[in-house]
């Protein structure tokens, strides 16, 4: 029998159903119920599960236990698999792979994800309304164009040219 395992990221609890589970030595969670919370997109085509967050790229296969992640392969100790419909996958490789960390506690078998903050756009500059202006440039103004060929047509539309088929009642005369 295998022991569920609670998910924290970040110090929040992850619910997934179905549950995070301890097998192999290694915590295997659901994609769709824990990967998708921390990750920025997450794809299952076929035999392949691709995982991406913060630039990172990671592709895994069904029964192989390696990942390649940005163009390098890693092993991640057990391979991804299907069960039910839902593919589970070695969590702490690929949060690891990924850039965050985790650390597993079997007295209570919860394992906490940590990840770094997101990368952030850059603060634009302030306004500064001392600045010296910028004079716009001038749009050249464009010759009007002439009306297209052919008949303009307003007010109602032309009678219809093709007879309306007369469909047959299915009573019997009145």
């Amino acid at each position: 029998m295998t022991a569920a395992v609670l998910i924290l990221l970040n110090g929040a609890v992850v619910a997934s159903v179905p549950p995070a589970r301890l097998l192999f030595g290694r915590v295997m969670a659901p994609v769709t119920a824990a990967v998708t919370r921390w990750s920025d997109r997450t794809a299952v085509e076929g035999n392949t599960i691709t995982i991406e967050r913060d630039g990172r790229r990671c592709v895994l296969r069904v029964a192989v236990d390696a990942l390649n992640c940005d163009g390098r392969e890693r092993a991640s100790g057990v391979a991804p698999f299907g069960r039910a419909g839902v593919a589970f996958v070695p969590l702490a490789a690929v949060v690891r792979a990924l850039g965050g960390s985790a650390a597993y506690d079997a007295r209570t078998r919860t394992l906490a994800l940590d990840f770094p903050p997101a990368r952030t756009l850059e603060r634009p500059t302030p306004f500064d309304a001392a600045a010296a202006a910028v004079t716009p440039l001038p749009v050249p103004a464009q010759a009007p164009t002439a009306a297209p060929p052919g008949p303009l047509t307003l007010g109602s539309p032309l009678p219809r040219r093709t007879a309306i088929p007369a469909v047959p009642s299915r009573g019997g005369p009145p």
